[in-house]
């Protein structure tokens, strides 16, 4: 298995981009911000790993299809345990190295219709560090003749302390896994708001909220850091992701709401999917930077 490293003089990444262009670790002074991929899994794959990318959605196609220009599109599901089809094709293909240095590495992947999502695609990711930051750059191109419908994001496994902080705007729930409303957003419970500083401790979270301006911080007391997240305006959705019992929490900043492909065909606006033409693309900007 292939492992891309690349360093600076506080942080470091590791890139595995047979499974789906993942992070394998990523350090600042040598402290794991997001947690390790144990290597030695059985059959290593990108749910495993310590950030993988999601695109050409983010979240689950319900029911395993939908309908777009008036077509009804079918998807078989694609991880175990997963009864839908769940954040799209990257993370599970293999990318080519197509340029890297010390600090920076370009991966691409391209994709046939016949084979997961129903839409021919390129797509392309960029990492690259900046004295304490990580920039990841998204990019998804139509390389078919019919206008697609996508979305993107990433999904980082953060390490989970016992006194860390969140903070991050929301104004509406999307979805939430032990919750039935599954068909329309609703407004964030005052129990579930982040927009001033609060400790995560126990509680559990599967939750895909909107209004998100773009801006999150994980805050860690005991190790004196604070993990600063940045993404563009069109990343108008995040997820919070805490399972119980773990030792990550994941925050993931999406452009769509999840199930969003069906949503916008039932009218409900809103749901953050891009529709591109032919050679159109979309692109997306993250970063991830540590302050102490």
């Amino acid at each position: 298995m292939k492992e891309i490293i690349l360093k600076n003089k506080d942080l470091q990444i590791g890139i595995l981009p047979e499974i789906g262009a993942s992070l394998s670790f990523l350090r600042y002074k040598e402290q794991d911000i997001l947690r390790p991929t144990d290597k030695n899994i059985p059959d290593l794959d990108a749910n495993n790993t310590s950030m993988f990318l999601m695109l050409p959605f983010c979240g689950r196609i319900r029911g395993g299809s939908f309908v777009y220009w008036g077509i009804t599109r079918k998807m078989k599901k694609n991880q175990v345990g997963v009864a839908d089809p769940i954040h799209g094709d990257g993370w599970k293909s293999t990318w080519e190295i197509v340029e890297q240095s010390d600090i920076s590495a370009t991966l691409k992947m391209s994709h046939d219709k016949e084979n997961g999502f129903p839409f021919s695609y390129d797509a392309e990711v960029v990492y690259k560090l900046d004295e304490t930051q990580l920039s990841v750059s998204l990019k998804i191109t139509n390389n078919a003749i019919l206008p697609m419908p996508c979305g993107m994001g990433i999904h980082p496994f953060f390490v989970k302390t016992k006194d860390m902080e969140l903070e991050f705007p929301t104004k509406m729930v999307w979805t939430h896994e032990s919750d039935p409303i599954f068909d329309r957003p609703y407004p964030t419970p005052e129990a579930w708001q982040f927009s001033k500083k609060k400790p995560l401790k126990t509680a559990v979270f599967d939750t895909c909220f909107s209004g998100f301006d773009g801006t999150a911080k994980l805050i860690y007391p005991e190790n004196k850091y604070t993990v600063c997240m940045k993404s563009d305006q069109q990343f108008g959705h995040i997820v919070l992701y805490t399972p119980k019992g773990k030792n990550f929490v994941c925050l993931e900043p999406c452009t769509n709401a999840s199930n969003a492909f069906n949503l916008a065909a039932n009218g409900v606006i809103g749901t953050g999917i891009k529709s591109i033409g032919k050679d159109q693309s979309v692109c997306g900007h993250i970063t991830l930077s540590i302050q102490e």
